[in-house]
């Protein structure tokens, strides 16, 4: 069975990360949601990038990415939870393992406000709301030292 540690909207950090999993030794599937998004709950494709890994090496697999998150921003590019920061969030909300749920969800969806769930805090929020950037202790945003990132002023 396999759990999802990471979600992104475009393939290239979602792929970097499956790689860095396989290079540690951990078996990781990316998978891509646009299919299932768009014609199955019919919404605009969003958080469409996934990448999981085995259910008996998530916590391995939790302590790697927390550090390479930490020394490598890993994590700069997913889609996070604004109050948890977790990058463990579906869109939309709406269940996937069950086909009855499914069903009911996708009857009243027409309409209805599609959220981004998070599977650690289990806080939902619209898709338009971003994740605040991390602050230091006077509430200013952390700078960013990471080499990877660029920033160029006009």
């Amino acid at each position: 069975m396999k759990s999802l540690v990471a979600t992104f909207n475009d393939e290239r950090p979602a792929r970097f990360l499956h790689d860095r999993f396989e290079q540690a030794g951990i078996a990781a599937k990316l998978k891509d949601d646009f299919f299932l998004q768009r014609f199955i709950f019919f919404v605009k494709p969003a958080a469409t990038k996934k990448v999981y890994v085995d259910i008996n090496q998530f916590d391995r697999a939790r302590g790697l990415l927390r550090e390479w998150d930490r020394n490598e921003h890993m994590l700069d590019d997913a889609i996070r939870c604004p109050e948890c920061r977790s990058a463990r969030v579906e869109y939309p909300q709406y269940t996937r393992k069950f086909v009855t749920p499914l069903i009911i969800e996708w009857l009243i969806s027409f309409g209805a406000e599609k959220n981004y769930y998070c599977m650690d805090c289990h806080f939902t929020w619209p898709n338009d709301r971003k994740a605040q950037p991390d602050l230091d202790v006077l509430g200013f945003p952390k700078s960013d030292s990471s080499p990877r990132k660029s920033h160029s002023h006009s």
